[in-house]
């Protein structure tokens, strides 16, 4: 899951994906005693067995994330897999409308930006954010988990969050970013 903040029509993230393949995770897992494989292009923490059997979806336990609530089975005798996020604190500003959590289905096929642009069109109506967000993340493909949330803050008028979306959806992109595909 990641957790993505508007701020004055910007996504701001405010947690890591616990993704097995990123080095610092997979380096976590090794130390613990588990190990990270790779199963049709989605990588899996697995304890020894589950490593050394093969694919044996009955008898051993894989996961797609590094960090989870349950799932016991890769927890003990040793933490493979731990509960304890990672987070970014930030103080809530006047510039902040609303935060986004989703799961790994949207993030896979959206940027930050693109999922507050979605929801920042249904603000007031957070249901239908949500839903329109994961409703974009399936039309563009993502066959995984989807599941969002959208946590709006009472005190943003919805007309100043139009306001925002539409001064950033204006702005030139930043110096850059224009990339010449034929070298001229």
């Amino acid at each position: 899951c990641r957790a993505v903040l508007c701020r004055a029509g910007r996504a701001v993230r405010l947690s890591e994906d616990h993704k097995p393949n990123r080095n610092d995770e997979a380096r976590r897992i090794k130390d613990a005693g588990g190990f990270v494989v790779n199963m049709g292009g989605v990588h899996r923490v697995t304890t020894a067995a589950g490593a050394g059997a093969g694919v044996n979806l009955k008898e051993h336990h894989y996961l797609a994330v590094s960090r989870s609530f349950g799932d016991c089975e890769l927890k003990v005798p040793k933490k493979i897999v731990t509960s304890e996020p990672e987070v970014k604190v930030v103080d809530i500003t006047e510039e902040d409308a609303f935060v986004v959590l989703a799961c790994d289905g949207v993030w896979d096929h959206l940027s930050d930006q693109e999922v507050v642009n979605i929801a920042g069109e249904y603000f007031g109506r957070p249901q239908d954010g949500a839903a329109s967000v994961v409703r974009t993340a399936y039309q563009k493909g993502s066959g995984d988990n989807l599941t969002a949330t959208v946590v709006e803050f009472a005190w943003v008028a919805p007309q100043r969050v139009k306001d925002m979306m539409s001064t950033v959806a204006n702005e030139a992109p930043p110096e850059g970013e224009d990339l010449d595909m034929f070298g001229d």
